[in-house]
């Protein structure tokens, strides 16, 4: 209505959207504060009226009184009011045909794409989506064809992305760490061109965000009111889509997915998709790898779980793959250590019955699959072995996946040493414990004051039982070979499997 709107007045701000018709004031009627009202020359409104805060297009200038209580236009009076009406149910049925058509968008399986092709002509500016870590663009569209460019806007390929050079030179810290929960208007001293931006956020956890940039038409609070309109529909569309709240690159999915395959995928492969992330290969990393307990196998479950983890930790990128949850995080970048990251892991992990297995750190991210089957192990070892934690370190379940490799071929006590089948007749003969014993007694490292504290023994006692031990093994225990076969033999009688 810029052409023939001479003044302006609201009381209510741009995020209240409650009108759903124009139509022709009646002096004496009822009011509505979800109707637009015309009122024309003909109409002489001197006071107020008394129903809370109404919306007015005036023909004429009303007295102030009446003009500082309610929204108002002041429209030019030589528009004629038949004309006027005309032209405001065009615009509400032009506006309330968007919604429809995001609202369809939102209902259907469709790519993100189409909300922003959608709205092109809402905005009549570039539209773009990044995912939750402001990484990678899922759509930027612009028809350089409709707009007068700057030569420092970058053009778009034929599905409308944006170059990865131009969504580098975006980022920059003072905006990225600004979470826009309403629409806020960024200056061109802090972005490359204005823009109005929203953060998309589901269960407290920061999903993606919308930036409409001011490339061709100058942007306003009509626009802020818009943007929250487009912000819900995708909110809504990702509601139903769980499977897009990861929204990095496919290329990266699809990288990911066949390394942990064991594929061979070429250095360069590697290359071009970590630059989705600012990753490098030598970079240091860990592999993390969970499943949902066993009564919840739901993939929208593990999706709504990797969000949140991905929203509380830094620096990592996260895929689905048969029915696991597999996590990367970067050390170098993020600067911290994996304990630093386990330690932010656990409430979470706890909270969702969640385990983990986590593999030791690697520089080379060709090795990605050796390291994802060392948390699937640490996974399925430390379960079986300590089912009271939350996450397995692979180095602590190492000896015994090494002890069940060496005798999955045979009969376990085949390989023990004479004197450990012998300690085990004595023990179900005489009812003793001394295998337990032996076995605590390596573990803390021939260490006697720990082992009578994890034995709750005194220690007198428990030196007693290990002379005793030793007589029946027949070896010293002096010999760190002796040690580690018999632990080993340990390890394979006590998890058979």
């Amino acid at each position: 209505m810029k052409d023939i709107c001479l003044k302006s007045h609201f009381l209510t701000s741009y995020d209240i959207r409650n009108l759903r018709y124009p139509c022709f004031y009646q002096e004496g009627r009822p009011l509505d504060p979800t109707v637009l009202y015309l009122v024309t020359q003909k109409q002489n409104m001197k006071k107020p009226p008394e129903t809370g805060i109404l919306s007015f297009l005036f023909l004429q200038q009303p007295p102030d009184i009446v003009c500082s209580s309610c929204n108002c236009l002041i429209i030019h009076p030589n528009v004629p009011p038949e004309e006027l009406l005309v032209r405001l149910q065009e615009l509400f049925a032009y506006y309330q045909q968007w919604e429809n058509q995001l609202y369809l968008a939102s209902m259907k399986q469709c790519s993100l794409s189409e909300f922003g092709k959608l709205s092109l002509k809402i905005f009549d500016n570039p539209i773009q989506f990044y995912n939750q870590k402001t990484l990678n663009c899922v759509f930027a569209v612009a028809d350089s064809s409709r707009y007068n460019l700057p030569d420092s806007f970058p053009s778009v390929d034929e599905n409308g992305y944006m170059s990865m050079e131009h969504l580098l030179n975006l980022k920059l810290e003072n905006v990225l760490d600004t979470l826009a929960v309403r629409p806020m208007y960024i200056k061109r001293d802090t972005l490359t061109l204005p823009a109005i931006m929203q953060d998309i956020i589901i269960q407290h956890s920061h999903i993606g965000r919308i930036i409409v940039l001011e490339v061709h038409k100058p942007l306003d609070e009509r626009d802020m009111a818009l943007v929250m309109v487009l912000t819900e529909h995708i909110r809504q569309f990702l509601l139903h889509n769980p499977a897009l709240y990861g929204a990095h690159s496919r290329y990266i999915d699809r990288t990911l997915s066949r390394l942990i395959c064991g594929e061979h995928v070429k250095d360069a492969t590697i290359v071009s998709a970590l630059q989705f992330l600012e990753w490098e290969p030598q970079h240091e990393y860990f592999c993390l790898t969970a499943k949902l307990p066993e009564y919840d196998h739901s993939r929208n479950s593990l999706h709504m779980l990797a969000v949140t983890i991905s929203s509380i930790t830094k620096s990592n990128c996260f895929l689905i793959h048969e029915d696991s949850l597999i996590f990367l995080f970067n050390l170098t970048v993020s600067g911290l250590t994996r304990d630093e990251h386990l330690k932010t892991l656990l409430p979470v992990l706890r909270d969702n019955l969640l385990k983990a297995g986590i593999s030791t750190p690697f520089n080379d991210f060709k090795q990605l699959y050796n390291y994802y089957k060392q948390a699937s192990i640490a996974l399925q070892t430390g379960v079986q072995s300590d089912p009271s934690f939350w996450y397995f370190r692979f180095e602590n379940y190492a000896l015994k996946y090494m002890a069940a490799k060496i005798y999955q071929d045979m009969e376990p006590t085949v390989l023990c040493p004479e004197g450990l089948v012998q300690l085990i007749k004595y023990d179900r003969k005489k009812d003793n414990h001394y295998v337990h014993i032996l076995k605590t007694y390596l573990e803390c490292n021939m260490n006697i004051s720990e082992t009578a504290k994890r034995l709750y023994m005194h220690r007198n006692t428990l030196l007693y039982k290990l002379e005793r031990i030793k007589e029946i093994l027949g070896v010293t225990l002096e010999k760190h070979e002796t040690r580690l076969l018999l632990m080993l033999a340990l390890y394979i009688l006590e998890n058979p499997a």
